[in-house]
């Protein structure tokens, strides 16, 4: 896979001939920027224009959020198709970086997968005029492509759109505009989704299932919709992303930190008002962003509680927090 000079804004475009996309992959990287105070609305937009004079786009409330042009990467690979079938696949892949409150960095890279019309390779330049879209060579079954996906390994045997997301990651975060230092330790975690995407009776909503993987801080999503649906579904698992790396955080970084701290008698107050002044606030599940992605939120915490779970967290964090205030003073 190699990068192309060629960047461009918004989702997938629609194929040459028309054909409807028959299935959406994508990954989202979630971690904490590189850079120990916040950034400014105007530092985050500094950085986020990762092509000088590229349009970045943004919006204020009810979280900041701060989004990088879309960057195109041409593939050519076969894919890693689940137990029969043999495919190639050649295109473009988009990705892009989000800055949240000046804090969380993600990196996000999809695609749509379709079937090919002509048997053989075609010239790059056909591929070029649909960024975000992949032909398929061969006939692969979908659901064996997309199962393939999901269980693909590192270093992937087929697309690796792991790689990518990962090298816009990079790119952020070795930016000069940071100074390399963190607020709080913690992990980088990744969601990995895909979609398959078929016409829908006019009254259906877009379905989502959400599998914890045996690899730390990874989680899988399968969802179900139309072509359509595509744009929705990307903003969909940005978001489950951003929130499951909060409750990841929050539950398994720093309220485990502060209580080892208490225990041995160290100060854990930093940690605990970070948590309680610039993570608690971005807990904002995307609701207002329209009722096919509050019936996605809502399907979502049906079975996983997500946002119970992290009420939890942060009351245990302010009980942490005044049992340090109380605490009598050493006596040495």
């Amino acid at each position: 896979m190699s990068p192309s000079t060629t960047e461009r804004d918004g989702g997938p475009a629609v194929p040459d001939d028309g054909a409807q996309p028959l299935l959406g992959f994508g990954e989202v990287r979630t971690c904490l920027i590189q850079n120990l105070a916040g950034l400014s609305p105007s530092a985050s937009v500094a950085l986020m224009q990762l092509t000088p004079g590229s349009p970045v786009s943004k919006v204020d409330r009810p979280t900041r959020r701060v989004v990088s042009p879309e960057q195109v990467t041409g593939v050519d690979c076969r894919l890693h198709v689940a137990r029969e079938g043999r495919g190639r696949a050649i295109g473009t892949v988009l990705s892009h970086a989000v800055v949240t409150n000046g804090r969380i960095l993600q990196g996000t890279a999809h695609v749509a997968l379709t079937s090919a019309t002509a048997k053989e390779r075609r010239e790059w330049r056909h591929y070029l005029r649909q960024p975000g879209v992949i032909e398929v060579l061969g006939s692969p079954n979908p659901h064996n492509v997309m199962d393939g996906y999901l269980t693909d390994v590192s270093p992937a045997r087929g697309l690796d759109l792991a790689s990518i997301s990962d090298r816009i990651i990079g790119e952020v975060q070795q930016s000069n505009r940071l100074d390399h230092t963190t607020a709080l330790r913690t992990g980088t975690a990744v969601v990995r989704w895909a979609a398959t995407l078929a016409p829908q009776p006019p009254q259906a909503k877009p379905t989502v299932g959400i599998t914890k993987s045996d690899v730390p801080n990874f989680h899988v999503i399968r969802l179900n919709g139309s072509p359509e649906d595509l744009p929705l579904l990307i903003r969909f698992c940005e978001e489950f992303a951003l929130h499951e790396w909060l409750l990841t955080t929050v539950q398994d970084v720093i309220v485990p930190r502060a209580e080892t701290d208490i225990a041995r008698d160290r100060d854990p107050l930093d940690s605990l008002l970070f948590a309680l002044n610039e993570l608690a606030p971005l807990w904002m599940p995307p609701t207002h962003l329209g009722p096919d992605m509050k019936a996605l939120w809502e399907a979502m915490e049906s079975r996983t509680h997500y946002s119970r779970l992290f009420e939890r967290q942060t009351a245990r964090i302010r009980d942490l927090r005044d049992q340090v205030k109380i605490r009598p003073p050493r006596r040495y």
